[in-house]
């Protein structure tokens, strides 16, 4: 498969990389790009030689959450500009979480809603001194519902709600004191390739009876995830988080702006 919104390269023998490749946006989410990488990581997981795979971004810029190029009435229908549907995002997440190979996130950047999400479901996170990380949903009217469960895995439960609801970003520093990181380095290669050496050692069959065994260790259930979709999804149609957003894009005017 020719892909379009990210790049799939052999890194080093069992070591793959899928770099998100949509720098003019920002590597924002969009229907071709969730596809695009579901496809992707659905490749490398039928490769016997692949041991673990880096998700990466790229111009400083991991992963910035919905593209909300999608909510431009007048020019959101665009081709690639279409946001992934709920359902979708939240089986990106999930798939990564459950792979047979080691998921290992280099943010390098910034790493905002979605972006977070894709992070904390990857098995490791490698960030640099100048990565951030934030949930700005709240400003739209929005909530990071989709992210929120495997948010709340890797950090606990009161520092997932505290970045819902103020919106502040975590410092790279931040990040690795909540676990959302657990290593920040201004080399982050050095560090995976430090880190492959020990893991390439693992048997994918380990590693998805592994992440199997530990799933029922925490309740990212049926119930949670479609309790996820229909929240977001209801609040995406809601006409005044649309209008807001609009604004945003046209005018780049935040919702407490007036026009």
């Amino acid at each position: 498969m020719t892909y379009r919104t990210l790049v799939l390269s052999h890194v080093s023998e069992g070591l793959y990389s899928i770099r998100l490749s949509r720098p003019e946006d920002k590597n924002s989410l969009t229907a071709p790009l969730v596809a695009e990488l579901l496809h992707a990581l659905a490749a490398l997981d039928e490769r016997e030689e692949c041991k673990a795979i880096v998700l990466e971004g790229t111009a400083g810029f991991f992963c910035t959450g919905m593209n909300f190029q999608a909510f431009d009435e007048e020019n959101g229908s665009e081709a690639g500009q279409a946001a992934p549907a709920s359902a979708d995002f939240l089986r990106t997440m999930k798939t990564i979480s459950g792979l047979s190979k080691i998921v290992i996130a280099k943010v390098d950047g910034q790493a905002l809603a979605g972006g977070v999400g894709l992070a904390a479901a990857c098995d490791y996170v490698v960030a640099t001194p100048r990565s951030t990380f934030a949930l700005p949903e709240a400003i739209w009217g929005l909530i990071p519902a989709l992210v929120s469960p495997y948010l709340i895995r890797r950090t606990g439960y009161w520092q997932a709600y505290k970045m819902t609801l103020t919106t502040l970003p975590l410092s790279a520093e931040e990040a690795l004191h909540w676990r959302l990181a657990d290593e920040v380095s201004s080399d982050p290669d050095a560090v995976i390739s430090r880190l492959y050496r020990r893991i390439m050692r693992v048997a994918p069959g380990t590693v998805r009876e592994i992440k199997s065994y530990f799933k029922q260790m925490w309740i990212i259930n049926e119930t949670m995830e479609q309790t996820a979709i229909a929240e977001i999804d209801k609040l995406t149609a809601s006409p005044e988080v649309r209008e807001g957003i609009q604004n945003y894009v046209r005018y780049k005017r935040f919702p407490w702006e007036k026009g």
